[in-house]
């Protein structure tokens, strides 16, 4: 492969040559006259450069310059040949022009190549901007009599080297091949100005001028030159290492027979080592309904719908090249599979010339509708559906794998956002660090003691008779954010440490209870406990413990649990309550709903009471559906004749239409927003002084 591609160059570059004779203007008697050393120069890179251009423009793969630049460069140095040699009344603006042009050039050479390092890399259209506005300030310097020719090209040297020392500069952390290329384009431009200054200064030959420019061309090309030579070489061996790899080193995952995560990622790798200017899109896919066939037909059956599935994607965009191909064998692999059900494909935007968002959605979109439906296995039909996240590499990450790790984090967003596509953006990885942190920070929390308890009265609310307290916990976080235990609940979810709150809050509630004795109240103390905490075998053990540890009976306690967990139909679940029951603890339902489903579990199973939300009665407009609810749930309640305690009342106006609607009991901050157990005493004071009926 390496000499077929050898001998195309060659052939190529001989075609090219002889093609290029045909601009050389040669007169009829051109043997009896002699060239100019500048003609000979014109005709010199004419002959050299029209063949270079040629192979830069058809080779394949594509160079990773710039096409324009060797283009613009040549015209650049036959403009200045021209000026000096047909136009000697105006040779020296035109050569000018035409020299600080060249020397633009060679100086954007230099900084335009590709750097990884988003950081490192000036912005292009800062770049341009700079070099447009540098060259035209020069043009209106060389027009103007404010300062002298020789001053307005050490003007345009001085601050071009400036920026292309700064590229430089930013840019030393990246490949050693880019530095060698740029300072190497950079010393070749720093020769050219000084060349130019002498020559306006009358100390350097028109002749040394000029052929100091085709030097300075000869060079910069050849560094050109020799960076897609050195690539296409370094590509060339590349593949034939990766075709010659022994098969044993490719490792397939059994079930869907695709290359599998270890083997993608060091493929992946080597694809960015052997083209470090491509830039690569991570796209992470998975069948999010897929846990559902597992539990009906089990691993080893959802296995062959598995295989079903990954067999249709690869089949869609087997032919897509723009995917990355995991696969050294003549059919392309352009999909693997990750851990789990993830799936991944890497997609190539540098060549695109749309948005690269559109085109990762349009192939999203082209994937979901490649899935067919219904996937069957034997008289068992389902629908798959897809969600993607993606990540692009030097943009969110310079790393393989965090990038990997960023998609799959955008695919998280995806399925809880219901859409199809999501694209990974720091908002989603401060979140998840605050989420972490705040983990973190709960952990210590409990560990330390450090939460905040207080209990919140609930009363009948027309006497404002006392009938039970309700223990709360905040958490006041070092930042000043303060968390309810809703709030606690779902980071203690996430951090493994529910059941220790849990703990924590029945000890407290007991160490209420006893306060309470001591200032002769008996009534109950309720808690609130997580669906997690609910199912753990010690709790109801631990319950019993602390009952006798502080010397308090459990018919004092009330436990509320959330509806969601009555509805699991739960053995474990339904086996906790009974035994909280059995020790007299009564059992009241959180935020009840009033649907079909808990109004059989209360048939079924008795419970002590239920709570409802009346948040929204404090904005609720006449015929308001919200108001009818709460009205509907009272008046069932009060037919079943379970006791209702009404939360969130917090004003009077919304008191009073709860007792219109026949509200019994409530809970708010109309009554009180918290009391510490140390507040407890002069609070129970106030509250019998204020309604002396109660004492």
């Amino acid at each position: 492969m390496a000499s077929y591609n050898t001998s195309r160059l060659v052939m190529l570059y001989l075609f090219a040559t002889f093609l290029s004779l045909g601009f050389i203007p040669f007169e009829a008697h051109a043997s009896s006259e002699s060239f100019t050393f500048i003609e000979f120069n014109i005709a010199f890179v004419l002959g050299l450069s029209l063949p270079v251009l040629l192979i830069v423009f058809i080779i394949k793969p594509k160079p990773t310059i710039k096409k324009r630049l060797p283009v613009l460069l040549t015209l650049a140095l036959l403009g200045l040949l021209y000026s000096l040699s047909f136009f000697p009344k105006n040779h020296l603006y035109l050569s000018l022009i035409f020299s600080g042009l060249l020397f633009q050039i060679i100086s954007y050479w230099s900084c335009n190549y590709p750097v990884i390092d988003k950081a490192s890399a000036i912005s292009f259209k800062l770049k341009n901007s700079l070099f447009i506005a540098l060259f035209s300030i020069f043009i209106l310097l060389l027009w103007t009599d404010f300062i002298s020719i020789s001053m307005a090209w050490l003007i345009l040297a001085s601050l071009q080297i400036i920026l292309t020392l700064s590229y430089v500069w930013l840019s030393r952390q990246t490949s050693r091949e880019v530095n060698v290329r740029s300072i190497s384009l950079l010393t070749i431009n720093v020769a050219f100005a000084t060349g130019v200054y002498f020559w306006l200064a009358g100390s350097l030959s028109l002749n040394l001028l000029v052929g100091m420019s085709v030097i300075a061309y000869l060079l910069a090309m050849a560094n050109g030159c020799w960076h897609i030579v050195t690539t296409l070489i370094t590509r060339e061996n590349e593949q034939q290492i990766l075709a010659t790899m022994p098969q044993a080193q490719i490792s397939y995952d059994p079930t869907t027979n695709l290359p599998n995560y270890q083997y993608a990622l060091s493929l992946f790798e080597h694809s960015i080592a052997i083209n470090d200017s491509a830039r690569y899109a991570v796209i992470i896919c998975k069948p999010i309904d897929f846990q559902q066939i597992n539990s009906v037909l089990g691993h080893h059956n959802s296995d062959i719908l598995l295989l079903q599935l990954a067999y249709s994607l690869q089949q869609s965009i087997v032919n897509n090249t723009e995917l990355l191909n995991f696969s050294t064998q003549e059919s392309p692999v352009r999909i693997a599979r990750l851990q789990g059900l993830h799936f991944l494909l890497v997609i190539d935007v540098s060549q695109t010339k749309h948005n690269e968002n559109v085109i990762i959605e349009q192939l999203c979109k082209d994937l979901a509708l490649a899935v067919p439906g219904p996937m069957s296995f034997k008289s068992f039909s389902s629908y798959f559906k897809l969600a993607f996240g993606v990540a692009f590499l030097g943009k969110d990450s310079l790393n393989v794998t965090e990038v990997i790790a960023y998609a799959e984090d955008a695919l998280l967003q995806a399925e809880k956002e219901q859409q199809l596509v999501s694209f990974f953006n720091q908002d989603i990885a401060l979140f998840n660090q605050q989420q972490l942190h705040k983990m973190e920070q709960l952990k210590l929390a409990i560990e330390q003691k450090s939460l905040q308890w207080h209990l919140q009265p609930q009363v009948k609310v027309q006497s404002k008779q006392l009938i039970s307290f309700e223990m709360q916990v905040n958490w006041q976080r070092q930042d000043n954010e303060l968390l309810s235990l809703d709030e606690m609940l779902l980071i203690a979810d996430q951090s493994g440490d529910t059941y220790a709150l849990s703990l924590q809050i029945i000890n407290q509630a007991f160490k209420a209870l006893v306060e309470l004795q001591h200032l002769n109240l008996a009534i109950p103390v309720a808690i609130k406990l997580s669906d997690q905490s609910l199912l753990e075998p010690d709790l109801v053990d631990y319950i019993e413990q602390q009952s006798k540890a502080h010397g308090i009976d459990c018919q004092l306690l009330t436990v509320e649990v959330q509806e969601a967990i009555l509805l699991m139909s739960s053995p474990q679940a339904k086996a906790s309550i009974d035994q909280l029951k059995s020790l007299g603890i009564s059992i009241v339902i959180d935020q009840f709903s009033g649907s079909y489903e808990a109004l059989r579990y209360i048939r079924r199973m008795a419970v002590n009471g239920i709570k409802i939300d009346c948040y929204s009665l404090a904005t609720v407009t006449a015929g308001s559906s919200d108001k009818a609810i709460i009205n509907a749930l009272i008046t069932l309640t009060r037919k079943m004749n379970l006791p209702l305690i009404g939360t969130n009342i917090n004003a009077i106006a919304v008191e009073e239409m709860f007792i219109a609607m026949g509200g019994e009991f409530g809970q708010g901050q109309r009554y009180s927003s918290g009391i510490t157990l140390e507040e407890l005493p002069p609070w129970l004071t106030a509250w019998h002084k204020q309604y002396p009926d109660q004492a």
